[in-house]
């Protein structure tokens, strides 16, 4: 029995050795396995003595480290305890710093006295020219002041007796280069997109030309660029100005917004183009204007030629061939073989024919001048519909969406006012002239009969 107990004892504490051993063991270690108890009683012997002396190596290791440990915590402890003091030290320099600047400061404002608002009025005025420079057509030539006036108007510091010198000459060269006219060359975008070097004249702070053509001056850029076209009426003032010397007098168009008004000018729309913008309404208002002027041409010079006919035919008392005279003269010669009745009935034949050859076209003329303003109406509710079309796709945040209806409702209505006076003066002239020539042949014939 009691053997039985080692056994057990000692498989029980071969198992728990067993696991310690395995954890350290090399692969030949492993591989033996003891036969008899004595052998693992010796075998779990000298693993306690390694493991004993292994655990020795360890604490001393961490005794070490605990020593080295202890040297940085305090090394640490040391440098916080200078870095506190450094602390102090700087934050007593600060406020000593910041005491000797409000010193200085009052000492500096009790020295400037009055100056310090002179100052602020220079540096105020500094920024002011800078922003009319900027917008000034001098600057092209003088363009490194701009810089000079800035730096001057956002320093803080005081400027200097040459600061203020330049500043004066600045403001003394500007008022003197506004009022002449200068040459220099610069940089011009012309009408294709491209940069090019020309020969500007600059006339004071208004306009500059260049290959006689009025130029733009872009702010924002500080750039010139050609005008679509010049305005009417502008080219021999161009040329001149191109071409003038110191005392010459050259009449020249001055425009003061530096080339706004004549690119405004430009923008309105010529006779064709308010043509144009009559559309096809506009097209048939000018075919009636110009077919009833010429037709109205026409029969005025036939009426004007009849009546000067029929006035030398009765001056001289010889009557042409075709002419209603001679055919009034030709019936009452026949007067013996005829009664009263028929005589009568002959020369208002006579009169009846002849009324509508000097009439003829009259009442188309007229015709056409009480058509042409009803088609300008037309225009007019054709370009309103096309503006209302606009207004319910786009509304009414663009007004640039409805002018093209309004203009077509606008110039056709004026279109036809237009063509239906003239029309009506030209038929007025024909009916009053016809009116006359019948009258005298009237009279002529009753005369004659009343004379027989």
């Amino acid at each position: 029995m009691n053997n039985l107990i080692k056994l057990f004892s000692f498989s029980l504490l071969f198992v728990v050795s067993f696991n310690s051993v395995a954890q350290n063991a090399t692969d030949s270690e492993i591989a033996y396995v003891p036969s008899e108890i004595e052998e693992l009683l010796e075998l779990v012997k000298s693993n306690t003595t390694l493991r004993s002396v292994e655990n020795k190596k360890r604490m001393n290791l961490f005794l070490k480290n605990k020593n080295n440990q202890e040297k940085l915590l305090n090394d640490a402890k040391w440098l916080l305890t200078k870095e506190k003091n450094r602390e102090k030290k700087l934050t007593k320099q600060f406020e000593d710093n910041d005491s000797k600047l409000s010193d200085l400061e009052e000492q500096l404002n009790l020295k400037i006295g009055t100056l310090g608002e002179l100052f602020g009025v220079v540096r105020q005025l500094s920024g002011d020219a800078k922003s009319n420079f900027n917008q000034s057509l001098t600057n092209l030539e003088f363009p490194n002041r701009i810089a000079f006036l800035g730096d001057l108007a956002e320093r803080k510091a005081l400027p200097t007796v040459s600061e203020l010198n330049a500043l004066w000459y600045e403001l003394l060269n500007e008022m003197n280069a506004s009022g002449k006219v200068s040459k220099f060359n610069y940089s011009v975008l012309n009408t294709s997109g491209q940069d090019e070097i020309f020969e500007v004249t600059r006339v004071g702070q208004f306009n500059a030309i260049a290959n006689k053509d009025y130029l733009r001056f872009i702010t924002e850029e500080q750039s010139l660029e050609f005008l679509s076209a010049n305005p009417p009426d502008t080219r021999s003032g161009l040329k001149g100005l191109s071409n003038f010397e110191e005392g010459d007098y050259v009449e020249f168009m001055i425009d003061p917004t530096r080339g706004s008004l004549l690119n405004l000018i430009l923008q309105n729309p010529s006779v064709i183009e308010r043509i144009n913008q009559g559309g096809i309404v506009g097209y048939i208002i000018l075919i009636i204007l110009f077919s009833g002027l010429g037709l109205g041409s026409f029969r005025f010079l036939f009426l004007y030629n009849s009546q000067k006919s029929l006035i030398e035919e009765l001056e001289t008392g010889k009557f042409n061939d075709g002419s209603p005279l001679k055919d009034i003269d030709e019936v009452l010669s026949q007067k013996d073989k005829l009664d009263q009745d028929q005589l009568e009935s002959k020369i208002e034949a006579i009169l009846s024919s002849t009324g509508p050859i000097y009439e003829k076209s009259i009442s188309t003329i007229k015709l056409l001048a009480a058509v042409a303003p009803l088609l300008g109406l037309l225009g007019t509710v054709v370009g309103m519909i096309g503006t209302f079309q606009a207004i319910t796709l786009f509304g009414t945040g663009d007004p640039k969406l409805m002018a093209g209806g309004i203009s077509q409702a606008l110039v056709t209505t004026m279109l036809g006012l237009i063509a239906a006076v003239p029309l009506l003066f030209v038929h007025n002239q024909l009916d009053t002239r016809s009116r006359e020539i019948i009258q005298i042949i009237e009279e002529e014939a009753i005369g004659k009969i009343a004379s027989k």
